[in-house]
């Protein structure tokens, strides 16, 4: 049991200071994992959105008819907008990765 425990300081250590790096590195303005973390988060958010949609943990129970599929159009609705939402992130960064490719590539021509 203590080998375990030991095994898990070392990795609650570990998983931490990876967690810190990536966090230090999406604080970056200019960073490409927060451009990449942003779209990705947009998708986890949708994900748990349409998870809701069946859950039986709702703000409004759904014995209700018609009142109880409220908040149940409200999480489809804002699982669509997080989905675009990241659509947009995706297009963004490919447009920049674009710019950022002819940059290097006029670059390279002038050399």
């Amino acid at each position: 049991m203590a080998e375990f425990f030991s095994f898990l300081k070392v990795f609650v250590g570990c998983s931490t200071l990876l967690l810190l790096a990536m966090l230090i590195l999406m604080a970056l303005p200019q960073s490409k994992l927060r451009a990449v973390g942003l779209e990705l988060t947009k998708y986890a958010l949708a994900a748990g959105l349409f998870l809701l949609i069946p859950s039986p943990v709702d703000v409004v129970p759904d014995v209700v008819p018609g009142i109880g599929w409220l908040d149940d159009i409200g999480y489809l609705a804002a699982a669509i907008a997080a989905v675009r939402s990241g659509l947009g992130e995706r297009k963004k960064r490919l447009l920049y990765d674009e710019i950022e490719l002819q940059n290097l590539r006029d670059q390279a021509g002038r050399n």
